[in-house]
């Protein structure tokens, strides 16, 4: 049955977005991907639940910006995305992200001055899980050649429908470092995050730090023809403030994720991409002490 609503869904988004798109210069940009995920341990992260039980869904993700102002050195994007999961047998996880945003970025000598906004609402299953406010300003410059950094902060706002003692401010602090190289089709880079988030509940509110690395990078194998490899490597180490009452003790965290992408061009605007994405979480919290592999394989496609 998935198999058959993806060939439905792809053609009616391939169509919706070849009707929409304009000329190469034109302020509006589109894209979507549509495919078939299995989860082989269903979780919540934003409810720390985890089900221990394996599905398939059918998964769709569409964007759509306008590129309101654009002029030397300075631009302001407007963007629209929609996420949304399918499950086959558990639908009370299924997943319908819509997120608006704005990115603002303006050239000051060697330095980029970027500020991003999104506001987002989340539902699961058929109900209201939450919805947030984000904003972001940064600064981008380059270090030396082909190295680039950028350091920014982070406010976000998180507001429960129903378990509203999870309603969280969260605030951090973050760098990312770039390294271009193969004519700067091909980057890895490095980064950091450290994170403070308070609750309206004394028991979940932590400080959290973040590593993370990442590659991309173009390839070319024989009969298969050319391709773009991903990679990424996450870790986080999170303490909590303050007692959880269900386990007697202060709750620790520590989650290892690898991610790995692999995407094949089918035509000029339309691709096939397979990932696959590891997650091993260790807490003394039972709910979120787990493993989860996630393969999933899909067409995109960008106008």
């Amino acid at each position: 049955m998935a198999i058959a609503k993806s060939n439905v869904l792809v053609a009616c988004g391939v169509l919706m977005v070849s009707g929409l798109s304009q000329a190469s210069d034109s302020p509006l940009s589109l894209s979507a991907s549509l495919g078939i995920e299995h989860d082989d341990n269903i979780s919540v992260s934003a409810l720390d639940t985890t089900t221990g039980q394996s599905d398939q869904a059918l998964v769709v993700d569409f964007s759509a910006g306008y590129m309101a102002v654009e002029r030397e050195g300075t631009e302001l994007e407007l963007v629209y995305d929609l996420y949304q999961s399918k499950y086959d047998s558990l639908d009370d996880f299924d997943l319908q992200i819509h997120t608006l945003s704005a990115f603002g970025s303006h050239e000051l000598n060697d330095l980029d001055l970027n500020l991003y906004y999104s506001y987002s609402t989340v539902d699961l299953g058929s109900n209201d899980l939450y919805s947030s406010h984000s904003i972001t300003p940064s600064v981008g410059f380059s270090l030396a050649e082909n190295w680039y950094n950028k350091v920014g902060y982070s406010l976000v706002s998180k507001d429960f429908d129903s378990a509203t003692e999870r309603d969280a401010t969260q605030n951090s602090l973050s760098t990312d470092n770039y390294y271009f190289f193969m004519d700067s089709t091909a980057f890895v880079s490095l980064g950091a995050k450290l994170e403070v988030e308070d609750t309206k509940s004394d028991e979940l509110e932590y400080k959290a730090f973040h590593l993370k690395a990442s590659v991309s990078i173009p390839l070319s194998i024989g009969e298969i023809g050319d391709l773009k490899f991903k990679g990424k490597y996450q870790r986080y180490w999170r303490e909590y403030d303050n007692v959880t009452a269900s386990i007697g003790e202060k709750r620790d965290d520590e989650q290892d994720l690898i991610g790995l992408s692999l995407i094949k061009p089918i035509t000029e605007d339309l691709d096939l991409v397979f990932n696959y994405e590891f997650t091993d979480t260790s807490s003394n919290l039972p709910s979120v002490d787990a493993e989860s592999n996630v393969f999933t394989l899909s067409v995109a496609t960008e106008f």
